[in-house]
């Protein structure tokens, strides 16, 4: 009788280790988006998982998203995300054709932002200086958008 009870004992406490381990580390990412200086066109938000493309090659983008805005500001909620780094680009895509334009020596004409706000003089933000965790159920970061 002991055997038989120490065996249940052992199933039931492997069962419940096996669960811990396969609980679901995934979580929702809301993205923030405010300092818009119109309502006009659309944002295009870009998530990556990786260096490679960011912030522009919007192709190389783990997800990306776009949405109205609306009163100047705009909520994105990425769901089902792997825990892990993640890095965000914004545009205000103004005239709606999903490219950032420049001008002739590169300086953008429409807003855009990254992740953690960083401060940008010379070309675009890092991935590194832009990353940030996702380990928890719900992450909310707020980018607020850069107009030269």
């Amino acid at each position: 009788m002991k055997r038989l009870i120490l065996s249940f004992i052992l199933i039931f406490g492997m069962l419940s280790i096996c669960n811990c381990q396969t609980t679901n580390n995934k979580g929702v990412l809301t993205v923030k988006l405010i300092g818009f200086r119109n309502d006009k066109g659309q944002t295009c938000v870009s998530l990556f998982d990786h260096a490679k493309g960011f912030p522009g090659k919007y192709k190389s983008a783990y997800r990306i998203t776009h949405s109205a805005i609306k009163g100047k500001q705009v909520s994105i909620e990425f769901s089902d995300l792997p825990f892990g780094f993640y890095a965000v680009s914004v545009l205000h895509d103004e005239n709606m054709n999903n490219k950032l334009e420049t001008s002739f020596i590169g300086i953008p004409k429409e807003g855009c932002g990254a992740s953690n706000n960083p401060k940008s003089f010379l070309g675009p933000p890092s991935f590194e200086v832009s990353k940030f965790e996702l380990k928890s159920n719900n992450k909310t970061i707020e980018i607020v958008l850069k107009y030269w």
